[in-house]
């Protein structure tokens, strides 16, 4: 099911929610230098502006929609991404994520080429977490692909976070997308964030070893978001 773009999943959400249900909803606005996805930039290494709305309910259960800016195509201007889960704690540490997400792409009549759905699961044990992703038709190519990402999570100071992950993209299929390559890259992180005047800071360098054109190059980026509660 495709969204009219002039009402979306944010209008339909509000129009839903009861006042009390607006207390677990958020929005973050979050301007990066370069929007890097797995490693990739996805904007020519251009600036970009990710608005989102969040809404999670009291028993973990959650729903939200992100958007972008792009250029990684001719003609396809913009990205925004539908995703529903649920968040929960085990206990002793330990915590579960799952949900599904689709991407959406706008511009042309032939951006929507580019859609697809994925289905994630995130498992996590005090600061370390281990996530994967799977999708059946990645970017609408037509070739399965599917993500494994380790992060783990330092505390410095009360205010200052070392984010350090690591990951591996493959392809089922080559013919369809990384071609010219045995279908998988490793791409990898190195992020410190931090908490100054009500927003969040980052600095980021990211990197792989994909050898495709001028694909995954070496990157450092900052990015600074800010968090709107609604009630």
């Amino acid at each position: 099911m495709r969204f009219s773009k002039k009402f979306g999943v944010p209008a339909l959400l509000m129009l839903a929610l009861s006042p009390a249900a607006l207390a677990n909803l958020s929005s973050t606005v979050t301007l990066t230098s370069n929007y890097l996805f797995n490693g990739i930039t996805l904007t020519e290494d251009d600036p970009a502006l990710q608005p989102s709305l969040d809404w999670v309910s009291d028993s973990g259960w959650y729903v939200g929609t992100w958007g972008s800016n792009v250029s990684f195509v001719e003609n396809t201007d913009f990205e925004v991404d539908f995703y529903a889960g649920y968040y929960t704690d085990l206990g002793n540490n330990w915590a579960l994520d799952f949900g599904v997400a689709h991407y959406t792409y706008y511009g042309s009549s032939e951006s929507s080429a580019f859609d697809y759905p994925e289905a994630y699961i995130k498992v996590s044990y005090e600061n370390t977490k281990l996530s994967y992703w799977y999708a059946n038709d990645y970017f609408g190519a037509g070739g399965g692909h599917y993500i494994v990402m380790l992060t783990q999570t330092v505390q410095l100071t009360d205010h200052l976070t070392l984010l350090l992950s690591g990951d591996r993209s493959t392809s089922t299929d080559t013919d369809k997308f990384l071609r010219d390559t045995d279908g998988t890259y490793h791409h990898w992180r190195v992020a410190l964030v931090s908490e100054w005047l009500g927003a969040k800071w980052t600095a980021a360098f990211d990197d792989t070893d994909l050898a495709l054109d001028d694909l995954g190059e070496p990157t450092f980026s900052l990015s600074v978001a800010k968090t709107f509660n609604w009630l």
